[in-house]
């Protein structure tokens, strides 16, 4: 494992791969651990990835107070300064594409190319403010937030995989309530990601940007990732046939999302 301090946080790291030097920003609740993850993408065959666990998570430190989206910012540019990297690609997926927008804007001079995926700039852009609310949300509407086309009538037609869902997201609720500072950090970044919001600051953006979409996906739908690359001068906008997270299944996505890294 490999750890440093950055903003007085403890956070720890990877760095894998060759090539041009990629910044990956995960989305919430996830960290190095997580199988689907950009170490199992094909990004590091062709990149030298850093990614990191956001304070509060995984094996960085968890802090007390309240954090918000632009402090994770803060230690993303932080650690890659700290490890070298004075330029690089962002690539943020989810929350990850809110921590990436304040980093862009923030430190506008070390990111080459960006990518935003299924994400929102929160304010006029937030789409439906549901995080919170989980826990109180049933099933089948968890399921179709995720994918649209995850409906009352694809649930009962697929009943192991509604089974699966639901021994998975008890597991992982389990392990957060077991572990105090876990459910601290996860709590924080909810609460983050409630408050975030660059909507009118998104025309500051010079980097030549890709954002994308899922056509299916109810958390942050087409309206609202077509209205974010919208402010963005110059953005491209692309919207794959997939929910929230099953693009990350698709290679095709991977396949576009290194073209334009590789510009």
């Amino acid at each position: 494992m490999s750890f440093i301090k950055v903003n007085g946080i403890n956070l720890h790291y990877e760095i894998r791969g060759s090539g041009p030097r990629v910044l990956f920003l995960h989305g919430i609740g996830a960290d190095l651990k997580n199988l689907v993850g950009i170490f199992n993408s094909p990004v590091p065959q062709q990149f030298t990835v850093l990614a990191f666990d956001y304070r509060g998570l995984g094996e960085s430190d968890s802090p007390a107070e309240p954090f918000s989206i632009a402090d994770m910012a803060e230690d993303a540019a932080g650690l890659a300064a700290a490890v070298g990297w004075d330029r690089y690609h962002v690539l943020g997926a989810s929350m990850g594409g809110m921590v990436a927008q304040e980093l862009v804007l923030r430190y506008p001079d070390v990111v080459d190319r960006l990518v935003l995926g299924v994400t929102n700039a929160g304010g006029a852009n937030a789409g439906p403010q549901v995080i919170d609310k989980l826990d109180q949300m049933s099933t089948a509407e968890k399921l179709k937030l995720s994918d649209t086309r995850q409906d009352e009538a694809w649930a009962a037609a697929n009943p192991e995989m509604v089974t699966r869902f639901e021994e998975q997201s008890r597991a992982a609720r389990e392990a957060l309530q077991g572990n105090p500072d876990f459910f601290r950090g996860f709590n924080n970044q909810v609460q983050a990601v409630l408050q975030h919001d660059t909507f009118n600051r998104l025309q500051q953006i010079t980097a030549p940007t890709l954002v994308f979409g899922g056509r299916y996906d109810g958390s942050n739908p087409p309206e609202i990732t077509r209205a974010l690359a919208d402010q963005i001068p110059g953005a491209r906008y692309e919207l794959f046939e997939s929910g929230h997270g099953s693009w990350y299944f698709d290679p095709a996505a991977w396949q576009l999302i290194i073209e334009f890294l590789r510009g």
